[in-house]
């Protein structure tokens, strides 16, 4: 082989060498760049965090939302999904085109007794015969998922009871509720946002007397036959 031929051969090498060298520190700058930090942990074992469990304390089994904190809540894991991140959102009102404004004169008392809390939500559930889900909930991270819920303290109890009462007319307390987004675990390492029905506020309703018990009409009468 001539020197022609060697210096040739050394030239081609060098080169290739150097384009490997600068693709790979291109791939690298590259991965760094569109790699994302990961936000969830490895998989947890089981469906538990999907579906949540049917074991909830007696004060929660008649209703969609539970605050009671279970002594196996996974709150060190959704710490960990939560760590790093941007605020999120909190849990919304699900508005619709029939929802208004309620709530009425603050200074005017319906007689509807309440109890109001401020409670973080640790299970919830859509409706009360479906399966429970466990809210998130990531208070080292700052997401702590918290909702006004107020609850009759006596429903069905008469009330606006500083008027008149009408014979005609009977009054009642009754648990209003609406529904609210709320971020729950989904699967082994996933959230998903579910409506939930949860109570906001105790108001005083009115039904009216049969129009048979108006005027004094009883069962006991005979309809004309036509003839």
């Amino acid at each position: 082989m001539s020197i022609l031929c060697i210096l040739i051969v050394i030239f081609i090498s060098q080169a290739t060498t150097h384009n490997v060298d600068v693709t790979d520190a291109a791939a690298t700058q590259l991965g760094e760049k569109d790699m994302q930090p990961i936000i969830f942990p490895g998989p947890i074992e089981g469906d538990d965090l999907k579906y949540g469990t049917d074991d909830v304390p007696d004060e929660c089994k008649d209703k969609t939302y539970c605050t009671i904190k279970p002594p196996d809540y996974p709150e060190e894991i959704f710490n960990k999904m939560f760590k790093g991140l941007k605020p999120v959102s909190q849990p919304s009102l699900v508005l619709d085109s029939i929802l208004s404004n309620r709530q009425g004169d603050p200074d005017e008392r319906d007689d509807c007794e309440s109890e109001v809390k401020y409670e973080p939500l640790y299970k919830v559930r859509p409706k009360r015969d479906e399966p429970w889900r466990i809210a998130v909930q990531a208070p080292e991270e700052n997401y702590v998922q918290r909702v006004r819920l107020e609850t009759c303290t006596n429903p069905d109890a008469p009330c606006f009871n500083i008027f008149p009462q009408i014979p005609d007319i009977t009054t009642f307390c009754k648990q209003k509720y609406n529904k609210w987004e709320v971020l729950v675990a989904k699967g082994e390492n996933e959230t998903e946002k579910i409506e939930v029905e949860l109570p906001v506020c105790c108001s005083c309703h009115y039904k009216s007397a049969p129009i048979e018990t108006r005027f004094g009409i009883t069962n006991n009468i005979t309809p004309i036959k036509k003839p």
